[in-house]
């Protein structure tokens, strides 16, 4: 029993004198948000119960054994406990539990940052606001979400898990998100999680395609909303992020991504169906791998090893043949006439900020990159030195930069280019595996190897007439 002096008034008359009193103890269960690692945080409060003494390590409760007696200062309860968690102990309550009953269902959220810029420069379209829907049926939005933010939203990691500065600012800095709500009848319901995961990952990978942008240290973030609207968080992701090629590093995301977003998003989605099992099919795997080896050159700092990826992105798109590929991306990018294609800037309107001054010298085209593309790409590919002339500064919208950055821009621009135009076109089924990827390149351009070196030779023939550039 525990003991507390008391000084008491009997019957409100003087003298004051001493009584023994027992008192209840208050005993608040923490357990891990990782139940295959219960010595390890963060924690979540599960409930406060009432006993008659404090708690010892072994001990049973309705949640589990106690494992560990933390420090915890909390004004709640005179002991805080961690124990190891029997996940179906979560589905009732106790009768010694004190704690306000749970909700019927919970109000779920993921959200993952995305980089938009509040300031814009003057004369560019001003930033998104609001809430944008950018997938109705799954209740996805991008919208802003630092008013869920408050002061101590992360204060649990950043006391007990010791996080560097830089990522808690990055999650107290949080703004605009692509946002996934939904309900679940508990406050942890592992499938339901992962379903929100794959929606929001999904959007995160198709929005990189609209326009790449310079990420946070903070990745997807999931929780509850409370009662008030602020967020409660139970997980979170941190990642160490990798540059972006050079033009890229001042992209944000506009209200034009989020509509594009929002038109090809549903055509993206159907690049990944899953049979009765749950499991993925084996298809669209050429615009798949594309998107999987673009993604994943970005977390790469290695330019060689990144740029390998991005090599290999384009000819899952384009094919292995040089010249066809390179036939194919300028008849892709000049809608079949492969001279408009050549002379395709790998710059679209908005891409370079209009307090830059704009110089013809600084355009790069398709038809300039794309052959040193290949050039870079053959030396690596069989084990030569890449030549010094490639890492010369060459001219750039924001001054110089070295040939190989350049490069990156143009092959990330090709990549998210023609993944996007395929979403958009409705060209999915044709590339539903590598011979359909074939077929579309021969039926709807005409182009396979023998005619894709036939058609090089006439578009060079003509960019050296002049006045005959329509001919192809």
């Amino acid at each position: 029993m525990s003991e507390k002096y008391k000084i008491v008034d009997r019957l409100g008359i003087a003298p004051l004198a001493l009584r023994w009193t027992t008192e209840l103890m208050r005993i608040k269960i923490w357990a891990s948000l990782e139940p295959q690692f219960p010595n390890r945080g963060p924690y979540k409060a599960l409930d406060i119960i009432e006993r008659d003494a404090l708690c010892g390590v072994g001990d049973a409760t309705h949640y589990g054994p106690v494992i560990l007696l933390p420090p915890f200062a909390d004004d709640d309860a005179d002991q805080s406990v961690i124990v190891q968690l029997n996940p179906a102990s979560l589905n009732t309550r106790p009768a010694e539990s004190v704690s306000e009953k749970p909700p019927s269902s919970y109000d779920k959220i993921g959200l993952f940052p995305i980089y938009v810029d509040r300031h814009p420069f003057p004369g560019d379209e001003p930033p998104p606001s609001g809430t944008c829907t950018i997938l109705e049926a799954e209740n996805l939005t991008v919208e802003d979400v630092s008013h869920m933010i408050a002061p101590d939203t992360f204060s649990l990691w950043q006391q007990d898990c010791m996080l560097p500065k830089d990522t808690i600012d990055a999650l107290q800095g949080v703004f605009f998100s692509i946002v996934h709500r939904y309900s679940a009848p508990t406050d942890r319901e592992p499938e339901l999680e992962k379903y929100s995961a794959e929606l929001i990952n999904s959007a995160v990978a198709c929005l990189s395609l609209v326009r790449p942008t310079r990420k946070s240290r903070a990745g997807r973030i999931v929780g509850s909303v409370k009662a008030d609207g602020t967020l409660d968080p139970q997980a979170f992701e941190a990642h160490e992020p990798a540059e972006v090629p050079e033009v890229q590093k001042l992209f944000t995301i506009r209200n034009r991504d989020i509509e594009t977003l929002r038109t090809v998003l549903p055509e993206f989605l159907r690049l990944y169906p899953k049979d009765a099992d749950g499991k993925l099919k084996d298809e669209y795997e050429p615009v798949r791998m594309a998107v999987q080896l673009y993604e994943q050159a970005y977390a790469i700092h290695y330019w060689k090893a990144r740029h390998i990826l991005w090599w290999a992105a384009i000819e899952s798109l384009y094919g292995n043949a040089e010249d066809a590929a390179m036939a194919r991306i300028f008849a892709f990018f000049g809608n079949k006439r492969l001279v408009d294609g050549y002379r395709c800037s790998i710059y679209e309107p908005g891409d370079v900020p209009s307090c830059y001054p704009h110089s013809s010298g600084s355009d790069h085209t398709l038809g300039e990159m794309v052959p040193l593309i290949y050039a870079v790409r053959n030396a690596s590919a069989h084990g030569q030195k890449v030549p010094d002339s490639h890492f010369s500064p060459v001219a750039h919208p924001f001054g110089t930069v070295i040939g190989v950055d350049a490069l990156a821009e143009a092959a990330t621009f090709i990549i998210r280019k023609s993944v996007t135009e395929i979403l958009r076109r409705g060209f999915r089924e044709r590339f539903k595996d590598r011979d359909a990827r074939e077929n579309f390149w021969l039926y709807e351009y005409g182009l396979n190897g023998k005619q894709s070196k036939k058609r090089l030779k006439e578009m060079h023939a003509s960019l050296t007439v002049t006045g005959q550039m329509d001919s192809i």
